[in-house]
């Protein structure tokens, strides 16, 4: 933006103030004006040439915009639609809660098929379970139950035995048991000096 000098600002301003006379070159001398130190002229304070460049851009910008204002009304006008009437807006209003009611509803029907079809589902899973463990557990007693009738008989073989033993070589089956005997007395003793 191009700036006006300084002799073309004094010209601009030297309309007449109220109270002031104006000089004709007649007989009245002109009224003297004061001089300024020289500290405190424009020339010499940058501060002050800085702030009334400022002021004048400040000013300048302020007097573009107001004067585009009129073409920015304009243009708002342009962009604001009248609103329609409260029948016109009912009508939409209305359609878009029923179109909601009717979401609503068919999403709540999905759910209660996906929830029965869900319980379908559990109950058959808790009857095949049921099933399941039923039979897993008839197996576990039955192979419980030939477990129990292989150790009577083998129980049964080895007290036969036993006793056949006891009869035909007493002092053997003697000899043996005292052998077991102080074979766990020593296992018991070395496991109590352990303990303490």
């Amino acid at each position: 933006m191009a700036e006006a000098s300084r002799t073309d600002a004094a010209a601009m301003n030297t309309r007449k103030l109220p109270g002031t006379e104006t000089y004709s070159g007649e007989a009245k001398a002109p009224p003297s004006r004061p001089e300024l130190p020289q500290t405190a002229s424009p020339a010499n304070n940058p501060a002050l040439n800085r702030s009334a460049e400022a002021l004048g851009r400040g000013m300048g910008v302020a007097v573009a915009e107001a004067r585009r204002l009129p073409q920015r009304i304009d243009k708002l006008r342009s962009r604001i639609h009248l609103v329609p009437q409260r029948q016109a807006v009912r009508e939409p209003l209305l359609d878009l809660t029923d179109s909601a009611i009717e979401t609503a509803a068919q999403w709540r029907d999905a759910a209660e098929d996906t929830l029965e079809e869900l319980r379908d589902r559990a109950g058959s899973y808790t009857h095949e379970m049921a099933d399941r463990t039923n039979r897993s557990w008839g197996e576990l007693q039955h192979h419980l139950d030939l477990r129990t009738v292989q150790l009577r008989r083998s129980a049964r073989r080895w007290l036969m035995t036993t006793r056949q033993w006891q009869r035909e070589r007493p002092l053997q089956v003697i000899g043996v048991c005292a052998a077991a005997a102080f074979a766990a007395g020593v296992a018991l003793r070395i496991w109590r000096s352990n303990l303490e």
